[in-house]
């Protein structure tokens, strides 16, 4: 199974704020048996801080959920900046 890791904390080591990262950050996706090992696996290529964990969910879910922002984002309505109008 497929699962996104993500970071959660700032650093200034490796997620700034001030550069406006997130405090909850996709880093890596993995194969993985289960999170645990998915976060076990990414520890060990993923800088980490003192304040800072790692977290694991299924990459299936977060891609529909990924889908379905998009798709919301298609629907809503377009400015245009063409000029004249149609025939």
């Amino acid at each position: 199974m497929q699962y996104i890791v993500y970071r959660l904390g700032w650093s200034d080591a490796n997620q700034k704020p001030q550069q406006g990262l997130p405090e909850k950050m996709a880093v890596m996706r993995v194969d993985a048996a289960s999170a645990e090992e998915a976060c076990r696996l990414a520890a060990t290529q993923v800088s980490l801080s003192a304040s800072q964990r790692l977290t694991a969910e299924p990459a299936g879910t977060e891609d529909d959920k990924e889908v379905n922002r998009n798709l919301r984002v298609e629907a809503l309505p377009r400015e245009s900046n063409e000029i004249g109008g149609s025939a």
